[in-house]
């Protein structure tokens, strides 16, 4: 009996013992591993000397160890020589409700790693089938500043990139920060990349095997955005870059619309206590056309701040920058021009009529949001607007709209029956400037006014923290051909490269339509006008995503094309899902749309006329049809003409499509 008691308590020792020795090998080992729920993807953490993370998928390595750190001005270094106290399994299976997005609901699946860092900080991990993210927790007391945070992408050869460069980056200083976030891409490689030339997100690398890697960001909330730059010393490295926080804000230049960043500190980010970090992402896939339904930047973002979201109601716009008024220009900033555009938005159902710079009171070398020019009779047009079911959303730039008058500019023309306001002009995403966009969000979401920012940096996720916000700029989009001063400007090869990486960062305030269309080659000087065909305006209203739509093109010219403009004006703006049907960045995109009972269609094309067979497998079962405008046979020469015509969609639900050069179709789906 004796002999057993010994026994037992032998195998108990041995099990403590066992236990002791598993725990003490895994802290001591200072690796851990997340894998993603389809188990392809895993992240490996190592927290010995410095905390790195590298990735591989489908046992393909995809970035090599890739240090992390934050460094306050208390003489920390978060990342560096840490300690992990505890570590924490997490996993989620769950279902955001999306109803302003490009798709009802997202999932949210994921298995993560949180790493109790000590007092100090924690680490957190995750690991999704489409990516990994990971982010900084503070559990400090009390307030302190981020002199810097290191976020390495290392990857293991020079890999391929789609990028576009800031267009001040190369310059010293943080005012090579300043940027309005519209540029085009270049395709080269990692060696090519000039040293220490800022980088904007999301930034795309064609990766081991040809997998497709994203790198971007989102919850980013008062704290800087990432830019990214390439260090002499590692040519196949990927470095974050912040712009530094600005002590003074001040008006400038034009009306005094822009803002001007001066005495910059030597810290990124003011904190105070208790906070989380931004996310930096790093989006996964096997191919180009996955890229374009990647939810990563959306939910990671914070969760919605709006318990009723019954009053946002997002739609298409009528807009008048673009068509200079009609041809008018100041001359046409009238009440009775206004009204024109009111009457063309309410012949076509369209929900909103955006009117741009013109109709406030400029004094002096400031224009003042909050004194209308009275020979308009503002509060006439909001009430013309309404008896015809048309809202107004209206103009203004960031320094007029500032931390200290937005909320009584809000108060005022939320009680004057105004719908929301486009915003203008932000240009840096320094920790300041997104306090302001924050902020903006706030308070018009409190006076329940609808936001589009223009000029602005790109979405990381408040969109969803607050779903007023309808749609972002940081696109090249047609306004740059709206003077005819088209420069280096390619839009025909742009628009089949930003839906692959500037809109995984979300909606992509475009504002498509043009009823000029000329081939290619021939936009020139030509204002008012589009290169590529009809179609391809037509379809940029389905493979773009933005909330509110605004149709760039004049009232007279949509009632000379009354055909083309009626199909733009059924088409929805947001979405119930999002199929990716084929393309291949910088050449093709094909995009289904599903809201209700319907399917949208759209394709649009570079400048090499191309045929492809359209797959339909993922239509339930039934018998449809499709109202579709597709190009003519001549639309190279002549890219105004098209087709329009209902067809069947084959029982074998395949279909040969040919597009033009800078071609395109669009159609609209429905069961017999």
């Amino acid at each position: 009996m004796g002999q057993i008691k010994v026994e037992e308590m032998t195998k108990k020792i041995f099990v403590l013992f066992s236990l002791i020795i598993y725990g003490a090998v895994l802290l001591a080992a200072h690796n851990y591993q997340v894998k993603s729920p389809d188990g392809r993807l895993l992240v490996t953490i190592s927290t010995d000397k410095q905390i790195t993370y590298s990735v591989k998928h489908d046992g393909l390595l995809m970035l090599l160890p890739s240090p992390i750190s934050m460094q306050l001005d208390n003489g920390q270094i978060w990342g560096k020589e840490a300690k992990i106290a505890k570590v924490k399994k997490v996993s989620n299976n769950n279902i955001i409700e999306s109803p302003f997005y490009q798709r009802k609901e997202v999932v949210d699946r994921y298995n993560g790693l949180i790493l109790n860092c000590g007092k100090e900080f924690e680490l957190e991990f995750r690991a999704y089938d489409e990516g990994m993210a990971y982010r900084f927790i503070s559990k400090y007391e009390g307030t302190y500043k981020i002199i810097n945070e290191q976020a390495d992408f290392r990857f293991d050869r020079d890999y391929r990139s789609h990028l576009a460069y800031a267009p001040r980056g190369g310059a010293d200083g943080n005012d090579r920060f300043n940027s309005s976030f519209e540029e085009m891409y270049t395709e080269t490689s990692l060696s090519g990349i000039a040293e220490n030339q800022l980088i904007m997100t999301p930034t795309l690398i064609v990766g081991n095997e040809g997998k497709k890697l994203c790198i971007a960001e989102s919850d980013v909330i008062s704290y800087p955005g990432m830019f990214l730059t390439r260090t002499e010393d590692y040519s196949n490295v990927l470095s974050g870059t912040y712009a530094s926080y600005p002590e003074k804000m001040a008006p400038r230049s034009w009306n005094d619309s822009f803002y001007k960043m001066e005495n910059y500190a030597d810290y990124i980010a003011k904190c105070d206590g208790v906070r989380t970090f931004p996310w930096r992402i790093l989006c996964i896939a096997d191919n180009d056309i996955e890229l374009l339904s990647n939810d990563m930047v959306y939910r990671l973002a914070s969760p919605s701040r709006i318990a009723d979201t019954a009053w946002i109601k997002p739609g298409l716009a009528t807009w008048d920058y673009w068509n200079n008024w009609e041809g008018q220009g100041e001359s046409g900033k009238t009440i009775d021009m206004y009204k024109r555009f009111i009457d063309f938005a309410a012949s076509q159902k369209l929900s909103y009529y955006v009117m741009d710079s013109g109709w406030a009171i400029y004094e002096g070398n400031g224009a003042s949001m909050t004194k209308p020019r009275p020979e308009l009779r503002l509060n006439e047009l909001v009430k013309y607007g309404e008896e015809r079911g048309v809202g107004l959303i209206l103009w203004g730039g960031s320094a007029n709209f500032t931390a200290d008058n937005m909320e009584e500019i809000c108060r005022y023309y939320a009680h004057m029956g105004i719908k929301g306001f486009k915003i203008d002009f932000w240009e840096y995403d320094n920790q300041r400037m997104m306090d302001l966009l924050f902020k903006a969000a706030e308070i018009t979401a409190k006076y329940k006014l609808l936001l589009i920012y223009h000029g602005c940096p790109k979405p990381v996720g408040l969109n969803r923290t607050f779903p007023n916000i309808m749609s972002y700029e940081a696109i090249k989009g047609l306004e740059y051909v709206s003077t005819g001063i088209v420069g280096a400007y390619d839009m025909i090869d742009y628009n089949v490269i930003f839906p692959f990486i500037r809109q995984i960062a979300g909606a992509s305030d475009y504002t498509p339509g043009a009823m000029k269309n000329l081939p290619i080659g021939k936009l020139g000087w030509a204002p008012k006008a589009s290169e590529g065909t009809r179609c391809q305006q037509i379809a940029l209203f389905i493979t773009t995503f933005s909330p509110i739509g605004s149709l760039c093109d004049s009232p007279t010219n949509y009632y000379a094309n009354k055909e083309s403009v009626d199909f733009i004006s059924r088409i929805p703006t947001t979405w119930d899902e999002t199929i990716p049907m084929h393309g291949m960045i910088g050449q093709y995109i094909v995009m289904a749309r599903q809201k209700g009972n319907k399917w949208f269609i759209g394709g649009v094309n570079n400048k090499q006329s191309r045929i492809i067979t359209l797959d339909f497998s993922f239509l339930p079962a039934g018998d449809y049809q499709m109202e579709w405008v597709c190009d003519a046979k001549d639309a190279d020469v002549n890219p105004e003409n098209y087709i329009k015509e209902i067809i069947n969609i084959p029982s074998n639900r395949k279909l040969v499509v040919k597009m033009a050069q800078g071609g395109g179709f669009a159609g609209i789906i429905q069961k017999k």
